[in-house]
């Protein structure tokens, strides 16, 4: 591990495994110390978590009202959401109880199981609109690929704590890379796209973190960002795909208004008509069978049509204040791993928001991602509050300074 000072020099990090740092005999000068100190879970985090997660169950409950009505159950999207809350609620506590680094032994074997998963899901997995990424396991939809994104980030940590010097290695970062990009592989073969930006945006932070090449990473992102480019443009003119052509509509959603611009420009309208304060909870037009997906991908801008800008900003705050915590749990963690997985997930989050809120406002071109802890789905609020308890649990270990 190492970083930069102001004229560009490396300098390697400190040893974090040395915990204590003891005074130097013969009345010489004292060295800093640094102990870890083991304090509570950082409540700051706990408690936006929990905000979120009773904002999207109303949420949920509102924006999934009429879709509810032809199942007969108006409760139903609600009661699987606060099923996956519960859920996620014990494997938070479980996260933030157990020790990481007892966790992370396991990383392997968790990486591996899941790439399996996804290998299954892309085989058998539920085929909806062209798209593999669910499986049914006793009558119960799962999603492999959420599971995927916290073992990526613990499987990273670990393969870079075990050996430092792997970053300045050609081997070292083949292996990284490949770890990186064999799950992106398999979550592409179910065309998922959406996760595969995730995973390849978790990758890069973390080895950003881990290495001193600040200036190639730029490099490599911006022609990262450039390849992307030009994939949706070449996969518009030449090859006819769907990508590329929301991208292209991206631009402008009326020139396709029936097509791969109705969702957008629903949710446009939505997010129009909320004004300040919106319309008030439960009166949303959109989600009358205009805007689909109203309680998945798109809730957020059910959220501005019935609680207005004010209350779109509120669930925003609340976002970056988690990440502000998880940033600062990660820059003040007892060691690299600890640092490495409290960034991979604060990652993991940012991301996430910055996509479906991207989408939503067509900031970004169209593509299906959930809103963490808001959007409908047991799945990903399980594996995202429990990735939360992870969190937490980095957040407890700390050095004095």
């Amino acid at each position: 591990m190492s970083a930069h000072n102001g004229r560009g020099d490396v300098i390697p990090f400190p040893d974090r495994q040395k915990l204590e740092v003891r005074r130097q005999g013969g009345g010489g000068a004292s060295k800093p110390d640094n102990r870890i100190v083991i304090r509570e879970y950082d409540h700051i985090i706990f408690i936006c978590t929990v905000l979120l997660v009773g904002i999207g169950l109303v949420m949920v409950l509102s924006a999934s009202y009429y879709s509810a009505l032809h199942s007969g159950n108006v409760y139903e999207y609600f009661t699987m959401q606060a099923i996956g809350a519960g859920l996620g609620l014990v494997g938070m506590f479980f996260a933030a109880t157990i020790n990481y680094k007892l966790v992370s032994k396991f990383s392997t074997i968790f990486y591996w199981a899941s790439n399996v998963l996804l290998v299954y899901t892309a085989l058998f997995g539920i085929e909806f609109q062209g798209a593999r990424r669910w499986v049914s396991f006793g009558g119960v939809n799962f999603q492999p690929s959420e599971l995927t994104k916290v073992a990526v980030i613990l499987m990273l940590a670990v393969y870079l704590n075990r050996d430092r010097n792997r970053v300045n290695t050609v081997k070292g970062v083949l292996g990284y890379i490949a770890l990186t990009l064999i799950p992106v592989a398999l979550v592409m073969w179910g065309r998922n796209l959406s996760t595969a930006i995730i995973l390849l945006a978790i990758g890069f932070v973390i080895l950003f973190l881990a290495s001193p090449y600040f200036w190639r990473f730029i490099a490599v992102a911006a022609a990262a960002i450039s390849a992307a480019i030009g994939f949706f443009i070449i996969d518009y003119q030449f090859l006819g795909g769907f990508r590329g052509s929301r991208f292209m509509v991206w631009q402008d959603p009326f020139s396709d208004p029936s097509g791969f611009g109705f969702q957008t420009i629903q949710s446009l309208f939505a997010i129009a008509s909320g004004g300040l304060f919106g319309r008030g909870l439960g009166n949303s037009m959109q989600k009358r069978y205009y805007l689909p997906e109203a309680q998945n991908d798109f809730i957020f801008a059910i959220i501005i049509e019935e609680l207005g800008l004010f209350g779109g900003g509120i669930v925003l705050l609340l976002f970056a204040i988690i990440v502000w915590r998880g940033t600062k749990a990660a820059m003040a963690s007892r060691d690299t791993m600890g640092l490495l997985i409290a960034a991979g997930i604060t990652t993991m989050i940012a991301v996430q928001v910055i996509i479906n809120v991207g989408v939503v406002t067509n900031f970004i071109p169209n593509t299906g991602i959930p809103l963490p802890f808001i959007s409908y789905g047991g799945t990903s609020i399980a594996v995202m509050m429990t990735a939360v308890g992870l969190l937490l649990n980095v957040s407890r270990y700390q050095r004095t300074n």
